[in-house]
């Protein structure tokens, strides 16, 4: 029997109602955690296809390339080529294992595995998605980094995301501290733009390079934070959380 509309609304309405209870905060979470994924799948394959259907830099690319080469100084390149550092292998291979070994030494167990997956999974989508796109790098004036790498999406953009959105996370998880966790969340946020800020100065990326691995690196956040969360649940009564 097809049930009425009035049946679908009310079934929907407890739904909801039994997902913003205090019994259902996990269930929520999920939902949430589900529904931003999708989210942030959607605008990547959005923002995907309009790169691609123009076959090499839009008009939005050249013109914000323009602008932000305008800006170059000698004392503002050193700055960059220092912040851009935070999103290279460098800086986040011993950053990684020194974040993930402190949460392992502190009893974090859960914590420490899923940052160090976070960390290295999205490292690995991301090499994935370079090869499938496999774009240009900007060629509008001499880069002042050298790669070799494809483009699409900032490998730099995409780990900065994921380091420290996954420290956000953590932090998150650890901490009932409302203002530790919007401490930790503004001090990421401005970190991971200013690394994608450097790449387009350095002239190594495109801005759609740059939002593409924002993206990418916070689509994989997510889904750690949701795994690292249910973990913790099953691992509950142990202390080593």
């Amino acid at each position: 029997m097809t049930a009425t509309p009035a049946a679908t609304l009310s079934r929907w309405r407890a739904f909801l109602r039994r997902r913003f209870s205090r019994e259902e905060t996990f269930g929520l979470y999920l939902t949430v955690g589900f529904l931003s994924c999708a989210l942030l799948v959607a605008l990547f394959g959005s923002l995907a296809d309009e790169v691609f259907e123009v076959h090499g830099q839009g008009e939005l690319d050249r013109r914000v390339t323009e602008s932000v080469r305008s800006l170059q100084t000698p004392a503002r390149d050193a700055l960059a080529l220092a912040v851009t550092e935070l999103g290279s292998w460098r800086f986040l291979v011993p950053a990684t294992l020194a974040v993930a070994g402190t949460l392992a030494w502190k009893k974090h167990r859960v914590s420490a595995l899923l940052f160090a997956g976070c960390v290295v999974g999205g490292w690995l989508l991301e090499a994935v998605l370079k090869i499938s796109y496999h774009r240009s790098r900007p060629d509008l004036w001499p880069a002042l980094v050298t790669e070799k790498t494809p483009s699409f999406p900032s490998g730099h953009s995409t780990m900065s995301a994921l380091f420290f959105g996954a420290a956000v996370a953590v932090v998150h998880h650890l901490s009932d501290r409302r203002a530790v966790r919007i401490a930790a969340a503004a001090s990421a946020a401005a970190l991971i733009l200013a690394v994608g800020f450097t790449r387009i100065y350095l002239g190594a990326h495109w801005l759609t390079d740059v939002v593409a691995g924002f993206l990418v690196g916070l689509f994989w956040v997510v889904v750690c934070a949701t795994g690292m969360e249910f973990f913790a649940r099953r691992s509950r009564a142990s202390p080593s959380r």
